[in-house]
């Protein structure tokens, strides 16, 4: 009786640490970026805290200039659900630094780093590394 006991909660064990809970998350898939973007001619020279969008990542990328030489470029897929595969579009009333998520309504504001500022996405927007070389900035994963 008591072996029979013991293999039984064996079982519920290991059936209780398999299932997994279902929550939302960060795993956006991954695409290979290597992008040498011309900062004047192919961005247009953007303006200080100010946005481009351009072709590229998992659902297109977001390029942003916080500085003259400090450009941070986000995936736009939202964080919260990434496999409804939802791209994040500008907000109406605050272009260039807040992005809205038209599924789950999560907000990201890009002056904090993407951070999510509402909705019930708890993950940035993803970045990719970026370097700039004179006139071009390097985008790449």
């Amino acid at each position: 009786m008591i072996g029979k006991l013991k293999i039984w909660t064996l079982l519920l064990l290991l059936v209780i640490l398999s299932t997994k809970c279902e929550t939302g998350g960060y795993q956006i898939p991954y695409v290979r970026v290597d992008l040498n973007l011309n900062i004047i001619s192919e961005l247009g020279n953007p303006a200080l805290n100010s946005t481009t969008l351009i072709d590229g990542g998992a659902n297109g990328l977001i390029v942003y200039r916080e500085d003259f030489g400090l450009f941070h470029v986000y995936d736009r897929t939202c964080t919260q659900y990434p496999e409804h595969n939802a791209t994040v579009v500008e907000d109406e009333e605050f272009d260039d630094i807040l992005f809205t998520c038209p599924e789950c309504k999560s907000k990201y504001l890009l002056l904090t780093g993407a951070d999510p500022i509402e909705g019930p996405a708890t993950f940035p927007l993803h970045e990719y590394y970026s370097r700039v070389y004179g006139d071009l900035l390097h985008v790449y994963n």
